[in-house]
């Protein structure tokens, strides 16, 4: 679905059916076209989710109904699970899971300078979708707040978001501008490193449900956090409005509050 020619689309279904796959399974959304895709990989077996009125794509051997399960990653476990997998019971209440490696971790206290002597809150302004960002000024009142709270503050982004970092860091003494700076690995360490994530939705705070680090997620009208927020809602805060800007600053730090005591109390 992307850019490339019907030569090179061709060619690139005769290297799928040249590994000789056994099972094809379907992730991107409730088809039907990319379905149809995956179809062509000519392996024995195909899975797919499919919309309410079921698939036209023929041969599909497993189908789910894409408004089976709520939660995003339910849904592809269920998917996962109808082709054989483990029993969607078996990953109750648990996010997905990632591990972080030495060297990514060395590379994030490198740009961290040092240890953090005091307990780091990592924030992310940025996001792809203009009704996902919490307004910038927020978070530069946030950062200032987190600071007197008694928290390190580094603020990460991607390069093209350099001068929005830049203004968040510059409202709040001692924190850290990381914008353009991370690779996905080391900006994975970081977030492991972290004693709190706040960010809009986007992929910093999903890496906090895998990493188990305690964040606190802004969701806007364009995503609905009941699909894509975090299963524990112990350790990660939801906060909700539209449009976005709506939500008060106060509020976040609130949440991050909350979180602290919350964790004081399971001994995390």
């Amino acid at each position: 679905e992307g850019t490339g020619t019907v030569e090179e689309l061709e060619e690139f279904f005769a290297r799928a059916r040249a590994e000789r796959f056994d099972l094809a399974v379907n992730m991107h959304g409730r088809g039907p076209v990319s379905t149809r895709l995956v179809a062509r990989f000519g392996a024995p077996r195909t899975a797919s989710f499919v919309g309410e009125k079921g698939s036209d794509v023929p041969g599909l051997d497993v189908e789910v109904s894409w408004a089976a399960e709520m939660h995003e990653s339910r849904k592809l476990l269920l998917l996962a699970e109808k082709v054989g997998g483990a029993h969607t019971r078996a990953y109750d209440n648990s996010e997905p899971e990632l591990r972080v490696r030495e060297e990514d971790d060395r590379r994030a206290l490198a740009l961290l300078r040092r240890h953090p002597r005091k307990p780091l809150a990592l924030m992310h302004p940025g996001a792809s979708v203009p009704e996902k960002r919490w307004p910038g000024e927020n978070y530069r009142r946030l950062a200032d707040g987190l600071v007197r709270r008694g928290y390190e503050v580094a603020v990460t982004g991607s390069a093209g978001e350099k001068d929005m970092t830049r203004l968040v860091s510059e409202a709040a003494p001692g924190s850290l501008d990381l914008g353009g700076d991370t690779d996905l690995s080391t900006l994975i360490a970081l977030v492991a490193r972290a004693s709190v994530v706040v960010s809009n939705d986007t992929g910093p705070v999903h890496l906090a449900y895998a990493l188990r680090t305690p964040s606190v997620t802004l969701f806007g009208p364009s995503t609905d956090a009941g699909r894509w927020g975090p299963l524990d809602g112990e350790r990660h805060a939801v906060l909700e409005r539209e449009p976005i800007s709506s939500i008060p600053v106060e509020e976040v730090l609130r949440g991050v509050k909350a979180l602290d005591t919350r964790q004081e109390r399971l001994g995390a």
